[in-house]
């Protein structure tokens, strides 16, 4: 199954993987994509995770694992993969579980853990533990409150709200699973320590004002691997690509570049 929004098969540049987060589809990235230069938009792909947009594939099992197992079988040749929120989590495990498939990766607004703990900044646990207990009652108005906590901060928030919105309502709604089973991953896995492992190249952006991954995490991830190099946008929130979008694509380029 392609889920492509555009890729050149043609290119003998390396191919670059964009990932969307929790809630969201591969839309969210075709406002970045069209002020790209077009030998940058030629490399790029942009998933659909199972469950989302317009992949309605079926997992057995809906955990990191299987959708990491999914991914191998959509990367034909080794790429840079770059990944929102809950996409982060997918790239850095991609990149552990199949090295041979990641040129480097990237973590936009993401975190190996994304639980609040004693020694890890992070998402409290009742707030998930919310959403997944909402889920059942009505998806739409969780997804859309958890849209609003994504934006928070912003100083383009309302502008990011509708942004967001616009991406998940135009399209088929994610299935129950997906998103049940995505808000579990956020609140269980933890790949810290996997992190200390990697020896391939990671680039890292994140966003003073998100509420949902501090930018203490910048810090900790440095600790764990001194290699990661990490930037920081002052009046950015979670969705750093939606609220300053040339200043992203300049740090897209840049990374995509060295």
């Amino acid at each position: 199954m392609r889920t492509d929004v555009s890729y050149n098969l043609s290119s003998e540049k390396t191919p670059i993987i964009l990932l969307h987060g929790w809630g969201m589809n591969k839309t969210i990235w075709s406002e970045v994509i069209k002020l790209l230069p077009q030998n940058i938009q030629a490399r790029i792909r942009c998933l659909d995770l199972p469950g989302y947009g317009d992949n309605r594939l079926e997992l057995e099992d809906y955990n990191l694992a299987a959708l990491t197992s999914w991914l191998a079988s959509e990367v034909d040749k080794p790429s840079i993969v770059i990944g929102w929120s809950l996409g982060g989590l997918l790239a850095q495990n991609l990149a552990f579980c199949f090295p041979e498939k990641v040129i480097k990766f990237g973590l936009i607004a993401s975190s190996p853990k994304f639980m609040k703990s004693d020694t890890w900044p992070g998402i409290k646990s009742d707030v998930l533990t919310l959403f997944l207990n909402q889920l059942s009652k009505d998806h739409v108005k969780t997804v859309e409150r958890f849209l609003a906590i994504q934006a928070m901060g912003s100083e383009s928030a309302r502008k990011d709200i509708t942004a967001l919105k616009n991406v998940v309502l135009n399209v088929e709604l994610p299935s129950q699973i997906a998103l049940q089973e995505g808000l579990r991953i956020l609140q269980d896995v933890d790949l810290t320590e996997q992190l200390s492992q990697l020896t391939c190249p990671v680039f890292a952006l994140f966003g003073k004002l998100d509420s949902l991954v501090p930018i203490a995490v910048e810090q900790e991830v440095k600790k764990i691997n001194p290699n990661i190099q990490t930037s920081c946008f002052d009046k950015s929130s979670h969705a750093p690509f939606i609220s300053d979008t040339a200043k992203f694509n300049a740090w897209l380029i840049k990374n995509i570049e060295e």
